[in-house]
């Protein structure tokens, strides 16, 4: 099965409506896909960290509570990676190559780890790793 690393903006469009905001549909395409077991979603635990906290202060953006929201993201059947040392190693390394943070260096160190596409929605985080080759911007999928 062909693995992709997705982020929190990618997820957190899971559960907005096609035309709250743009690429709504290319990222629930991408969750189908996955739930249709055509790709596996990997994504490391940072992810439930960052989507509580987008859920807590834009919980009026989402049509379910937040609570309901983690519930049915953890029964998604994502493979989850807990950070370790030589996963945090190279976010490190990562976050000083390309000058961004080391929260989002460790979806990038995760996709160099598996060798997967990482798919980001964060246009601004896209533009300063776009040199690495296996980013790719939600609005592209």
């Amino acid at each position: 099965m062909i693995p992709f690393i997705v982020d929190s903006s990618v997820v957190f469009k899971w559960y907005r409506q096609p035309g709250d905001e743009d690429y709504v549909s290319q990222a629930v395409s991408i969750l189908e896909r996955h739930l249709h077991g055509k790709i596996e979603i990997h994504v490391p635990d940072l992810l439930f960290y960052e989507l509580g906290n987008i859920l807590r202060f834009k919980e009026g953006l989402v049509s379910k509570d937040g609570l309901t929201i983690l519930k049915e993201t953890f029964g998604l059947d994502l493979q989850i990676y807990p950070i370790d040392l030589p996963l945090a190693e190279d976010a490190y390394q990562v976050s000083r190559e390309y000058k961004i943070t080391f929260y989002d260096a460790s979806f990038v160190a995760l996709s160099r780890l598996l060798n997967a596409s990482f798919i980001t929605a964060d246009k601004k985080l896209f533009e300063k790793i776009q040199p690495y080759p296996r980013v790719i911007f939600l609005g592209n999928v």
